[in-house]
Formats: C-alpha cells, structure tokens, sequence
C-alpha cells in the first residue's frame, strides 16, 4: 500500500518529519523503537476516511533530526511531540504509543490533559526508571552493545522475527525487517537513554482519559502479565489480549488491531 508522502519543518530548531492523511478528528500514531512512520501503511488506508492520521518520525528516526542531548529523558521527545502537534494545529487528539512510544504518549496525554480524547497502550515498554542503578546500567548497556556488536541490519534481521509471532506471515515479517534496519545507531541509543530512565508507573495513575491497552499474546517484549499490571494502574482503561501476535500486531494482524482500535475509539467518544 502507498504511504503518505513524508513530510518535513523545521520546529524551533529542529527538523521533524511526519506523514498524515484524512480529516477530521485526529488519531496520533507514535511507532517503537525499531520502527518509523512507514510502520503505518495499514492503519492509513483503514482510518483516513474517518480521522485525521498523523505518524511522526521521533528525532533521530526517519527524516528527523537527532536531539542535541545524548542522553535525552522522555521530557525532551514529549517536548518535540508537543511542538508538532502545535505546528500541526491540532486542538484534540487521541494518541497511540506502540512500544517505547508507550511512555511518551502517555507523558504528552497527563502534560496535555485538555488535547488528549483517549490513549492507546500498544504492547508498551514501562521504562527502567524503577530498577535500581546497577540492574539499569546492565540493562541499557546490553541493549546498546547488542546493536553495536550485530549492526543495523543484521539486528533487524535476527532480532525483529524472534519477537513476532510464530503464526506471523513472510510479508509481516519482511516488512518489520526492512523498516528496522533503517533505524540509525545514533537514534536508537538516544531511545535506549530515554527508556533507561523513565518510568511509566509514576505517569499511569495520572491518565485519565479513556484507554486501551493492546497486549500481543505472543509478545515476548510486553508480555500479558506486564501489559494487565498496565491496566490495573489506570483507572478508565480496558483491556484486549490478540491472540497469534508478537510485539507487531499493527503489522501482524492489522485487521484484527485496526477493529479493535476503531471500536474502541467509537467508545470514547459515547
């Protein structure tokens, strides 16, 4: 399917690139550390008749620049997601963090609690923020000395299918695998900083807009017992368990995650 064109602005400084389609009320798409805004050929076609779909490169991804800092916080990404969103216009938005993007879409939506509709947990990362220094450090080192040891593409191509489902099709997996290897070393370890210190548990009570969270079954990355301990910790929040799916059910099943998603929506705005 044909994406968006990908688009670009210099926003106080720095260059974002974003792709959108459609009118009407806005669906924010936030894709996860080995992924970009190409993430979401599925979910454009299946929702630009209805909504407003936006999917960002977070800096250091796709066509945006890398934050200054090299050692960003999860502050720092909200903060460019924040002067997106203005450059764009956007009054209301309903927010979709996949992976990683969990944290920053739930840290825009208690920052920005009069613009957020709904939240969407989509197989989200909690953060290491709650580990101790020693088991952080461990953590975060061997995330980014795994990358450097195998590379961009040959992390993609042995790293991206083991956390896919087994039941996961040739194309699905194909098309995670050339979108992961075009992530850039700088951007990712950045992403590792800002994962290594953030903690999603202190921000989840503080949500209060309707939320899903969406939990692969297969997922050994958000796994269900992480993603109903998410659950339990925002108040007005359901859950859906998708069967037959890893980490990447937006491109595993994305029928199945796009209904799920659309319904869910509907429900948010009785």
């Amino acid at each position: 399917m044909t994406l968006p064109e990908l688009k670009k602005n210099q926003i106080n400084g720095l260059t974002l690139s974003w792709r959108e389609a459609g009118q009407g009320e806005s669906l924010l798409l936030l894709h996860g550390i080995g992924g970009s805004s190409e993430s979401w050929d599925q979910q454009f076609n299946y929702f630009k008749n209805q909504y407003r779909v936006i999917a960002w490169d977070m800096p250091g991804y796709g066509g945006s620049d890398f934050l200054e800092n090299s050692t960003p916080t999860l502050d720092d990404y909200v903060h460019c997601l924040e002067r997106l969103i203005d450059f764009l216009e956007i009054k209301n938005v309903n927010v979709l963090g996949q992976s990683i993007a969990a944290l920053v879409g739930a840290r825009f939506c208690i920052r920005n609690p009069s613009k957020t509709l709904s939240y969407i947990f989509a197989h989200g990362l909690t953060g290491l923020g709650g580990l101790d220094l020693e088991e952080r450090e461990r953590q975060k080192n061997g995330r980014i000395e795994v990358f450097d040891s195998l590379g961009p593409k040959r992390f993609a191509y042995e790293k991206g299918p083991a956390i896919m489902g087994t039941q996961v099709s040739d194309e699905a997996r194909n098309k995670s695998i050339q979108i992961m290897a075009k992530v850039r070393p700088r951007g990712f370890k950045q992403a590792v900083e800002m994962l290594s210190n953030a903690n999603f548990f202190i921000d989840a009570p503080k949500i209060k807009v309707p939320s899903l969270i969406l939990c692969g079954a297969d997922d050994p990355v958000s796994p269900e017992k992480l993603c109903r301990s998410v659950q339990a910790v925002i108040k007005n929040s359901s859950f859906r368990l998708i069967p037959n799916v890893g980490h990447y059910s937006a491109i595993e099943n994305p029928e199945l995650f796009n209904n799920l998603i659309l319904n869910f929506l509907r429900d948010a705005q009785v």
